[in-house]
C-alpha cells in the first residue's frame, strides 16, 4: 500500500512536522515532566566524547615518552593517568546508560497518560473513526516500552550530539594535517547517508501496509484472551479460521520485512565499500607522510586514530540523522493522534444546561449519515420530547434507534438539522456539562474491575453514598444477590485482575448497569434494551418499578419487545431511518398500521405457545 500525498496529512491524517520541530517537542515534554533526564543525557554526551579523545592521545603520549627516552616513572604516570581516566569514564558511561534507561520510564508514563487521556476524552464520533483507531494503535506503540520511538529518541540524541562534539574536536586536529583529507572523508560519508535515505523513503511509502498487517494480528491476539469471545470461538470452531487469518497476515508482515531486509542489504554492501575506500585512502596518505618524514611516529598514531574516529563520528552523525527521520515518522503519528480534531465544544465560556429538572428536547429536521456510508441512518427526523415524558423507540434491527438515542444525548452531532435542549442547539453547550444530563444503559457497555459500590457510584470509595448505592441496587433488583456475597458491595468485580472476582450473568449485568444509571440521578434516562438479557420475572419486576425509576424524569426506552412499551406515554416507531408512526400503545394498535402488524407477529408467537401448553394439559 503506497502512501499518497494529501496536503498536510496522509491516509492516516499524519501531521508532517519536521524532525527539528519534533525534537523540540520531545525536549519541551521532557522539561515539563522530568528535566533531570536532560542533564543526565548531557553528562553522557560529554563522557562519550572524552573517552575516544583520551584513547586517541594515549598511544601518541606513550610513543613520545619512549622515543624521548624519558624515565619509566614518567611513562607509568602518563599511562596510569590516561588509563585511570578512561576506566573511570567508562564506568560512569555504563552507569549512566543503565540509569538513563530506567529514567526513561517516567517519560513513557507521561506519554502513555496523554495517549490514554486522549482516548478517554475525545469526541465519541472519533472512536467510531477507522483512521483515529489506527492512529491510536500507532501512538501506544510509539511510547510503550523503553525501546519505543519516543524513548529511543534520547539515545539517538545522545549519539548525535556526541558525534557533533567529537567531530568538532577531531576536526580541529585534522585541520592541522590536510584540508583535502577532511573533504574526502566528508564526501564519502555523505554519499553513504544518501544511500541510507532510500531506506527511510521506502519505509515511509510502505508503512501503511505494515500497519494493516499488524492491526489484524493485534486484533486476533486480543480476542484470543477475551472471555466474551471465548464461547463463540469454541462453539463455532473459529480457531482454525483465525489461525489461517493470523498466518496470512504474519506471512504478509514477514514479506514486508523481507523486502526491507533486501533493501538494507543492498545499501549495506555499497556502504561497506565506501567505508573501505574511505579508510584505505586515508591510511595510505598517512603512510606516505610518515615515509617522507613529514610527521613523526607519534603523530602517525594520533592521526591514525583521529582519522578512524573522524569517520566514525561523521558516519554516526548521519546514522543518527537517519534514525531521527525514522523516529520522526512515528512521532508524527503520535502528535496527529493527540491533535486529532475535536468538534464538540468544551470551553468553559460555553453555556451549561440547567440540570435541576428535565427540559424540552427537540429534534428539527435531523438527518445522520455515518462516515464512509452512502445512505442516511436517520432522515428528516422531527421529534419533541416534553419534560417528564416517557417515550419508547421501537423498530427492527438497523432501523436507527440507537443512532437516535446517541443524537439525543450528544454523543454524535447531526449531519443535517438541529438537536435542541431547552430551545438551544446542543452544540452551543459545553459538551462535558451536557453529558451530566443523561443516565444511560447501552447495549455496548463498560464495567471497570473495581468493587461493586464503585461500579454503581462511578466514584472512589471516599466519595460514595452507601445508602444510595443500596437503594439503587434494590430498585434494579440486584440487592438480594449482592447481599449474599461474602464482601457485599465491596466485592471485586471480574476475574481479569482478581482471582476471587465476582462474575455476573448477562441479566445481572443489566441490573448492575441500571443501578449505575439510577445512582447518577440525571434528569434524562436512556435505556437501550435494558430487559434484553432479563428473565421474564426480572423483566416484569423492572416494568413494575419503571414508574419509580422514571419519576419526574424524561425517559427514552428502546426495545424490540413491543408489549413491554405499553407503560410509556408515547411510542415512536422507526423504519428505514424515518419515524413512520407515533402514539400510545392503544392508539397505534387502533391505527392498524405497521406497529399493529409487528405487535401481532410477536403476540401470535406467544398465543401459539399458550395454546400448545393448553392442549398438552
Amino acid at each position: 500500500m503506497k502512501r499518497t500525498d494529501k496536503g498536510p496529512y496522509d491516509e492516516l491524517n499524519r501531521s508532517r512536522y519536521s524532525v527539528t520541530r519534533n525534537i523540540l517537542y520531545c525536549l519541551n515534554s521532557t522539561v515539563q515532566c522530568y528535566f533531570p533526564l536532560l542533564c543526565w543525557c548531557a553528562l553522557a554526551i560529554l563522557i562519550n566524547v572524552l573517552i575516544p579523545v583520551l584513547s586517541a592521545y594515549l598511544p601518541k603520549t606513550v610513543i613520545e615518552i619512549v622515543t624521548a627516552e624519558r624515565s619509566f616513572r614518567e611513562l607509568a604516570i602518563a599511562v596510569l593517568a590516561f588509563m585511570g581516566s578512561i576506566a573511570i569514564l567508562s564506568g560512569a558511561d555504563k552507569f549512566l546508560t543503565k540509569f538513563i534507561y530506567h529514567q526513561k520510564y517516567k517519560m513513557n508514563t507521561f506519554y502513555l497518560k496523554r495517549v490514554a487521556l486522549k482516548g478517554l476524552t475525545t469526541d465519541y464520533i472519533n472512536q467510531e473513526n477507522g483512521i483515529f483507531k489506527k492512529l491510536q494503535t500507532e501512538s501506544f506503540m510509539c511510547c510503550n516500552g523503553n525501546y519505543s520511538p519516543l524513548s529511543n529518541i534520547y539515545d539517538v540524541l545522545i549519539d548525535l550530539f556526541t558525534g557533533i562534539l567529537g567531530l568538532s574536536v577531531f576536526w580541529a586536529i585534522l585541520v592541522q594535517l590536510n584540508w583535502g583529507i577532511i573533504f574526502f572523508l566528508i564526501v564519502t560519508t555523505i554519499t553513504s547517508y544518501f544511500l541510507n535515505q532510500k531506506i527511510i523513503k521506502w519505509t515511509a511509502a510502505n508503512n501503511q501496509e505494515r500497519i494493516s498487517y499488524q492491526q489484524r494480528i493485534n486484533y486476533i491476539n486480543s480476542i484470543s484472551g477475551d472471555i466474551r469471545s471465548a464461547k463463540d470461538i469454541r462453539l463455532y470452531q473459529m480457531a482454525v479460521w483465525f489461525s489461517a487469518i493470523y498466518e496470512s497476515n504474519m506471512n504478509g508482515l514477514a514479506g514486508w520485512y523481507r523486502r526491507l531486509t533486501g533493501k538494507l542489504f543492498g545499501v549495506a554492501v555499497y556502504d561497506s565499500s565506501l567505508a573501505l575506500l574511505r579508510e584505505s585512502v586515508a591510511y595510505l596518505y598517512l603512510l606516505y607522510l610518515i615515509w617522507n618524514k613529514q610527521i613523526t611516529v607519534a603523530d602517525f598514531m594520533l592521526y591514525f586514530n583521529v582519522v578512524a574516529g573522524f569517520s566514525t563520528w561523521l558516519s554516526n552523525i548521519f546514522s543518527q540523522i537517519s534514525s531521527l527521520n525514522q523516529i520522526n515518522l512515528k512521532i508524527n503519528y503520535f502528535r496527529s493522534y493527540l491533535e486529532y480534531p475535536e468538534t464538540f465544544g468544551r470551553d468553559n465560556n460555553l453555556k451549561s444546561p440547567a440540570d435541576d429538572c428535565p427540559k424540552v428536547i427537540e429534534l428539527k429536521n435531523v438527518s445522520y449519515r455515518y462516515e464512509g456510508s452512502e445512505n442516511y441512518a436517520l432522515h428528516s427526523i422531527n421529534l419533541t420530547i416534553v419534560p417528564g415524558e416517557h417515550i419508547a423507540i421501537v423498530g427492527l434491527n438497523g432501523a436507527g434507534k440507537t443512532t437516535l438515542v446517541k443524537l439525543i444525548c450528544g454523543l454524535i452531532d447531526p449531519t443535517e438539522g438541529q438537536v435542541l435542549y431547552d430551545g438551544i442547539d446542543i452544540r452551543e453547550y459545553n459538551r462535558i456539562e451536557f453529558y451530566k444530563l443523561f443516565s444511560a444503559v447501552f447495549q455496548q457497555f463498560s464495567i471497570m474491575p473495581v468493587t461493586i459500590e464503585e461500579i454503581v457510584s462511578e466514584a472512589p470509595p471516599e466519595n460514595i453514598d452507601h445508602n444510595k448505592v443500596k437503594s439503587c441496587l434494590t430498585t434494579a433488583g440486584l440487592w438480594n444477590k449482592i447481599e449474599q456475597l461474602p464482601s457485599g458491595v465491596k466485592s471485586q468485580y471480574g476475574r481479569t485482575i482478581y482471582d476471587d472476582g465476582i462474575e455476573f450473568s448477562g441479566g445481572e449485568i443489566q441490573k448492575l448497569l441500571l443501578a449505575r444509571a439510577l445512582y447518577k440521578c440525571a434528569p434524562v434516562i436512556l435505556l437501550d434494551e435494558p430487559a434484553a438479557a432479563l428473565d421474564p420475572i426480572a423483566e416484569s419486576t423492572l416494568y413494575e418499578n419503571y414508574n419509580k425509576i422514571s419519576a419526574e424524569k424524561t425517559t427514552v426506552f428502546i426495545s424490540h419487545r413491543l408489549a413491554s412499551t405499553s407503560f410509556c406515554d408515547r411510542i415512536i416507531l422507526i423504519e428505514n431511518g424515518v419515524i413512520c408512526e407515533e402514539g400510545t400503545h392503544n392508539e397505534l394498535l387502533d391505527l392498524n398500521g405497521k406497529y399493529y402488524t409487528l405487535f401481532e407477529m410477536q403476540a401470535k408467537y406467544y398465543r401459539e405457545k399458550t395454546n400448545e401448553a393448553e392442549v398438552l394439559e
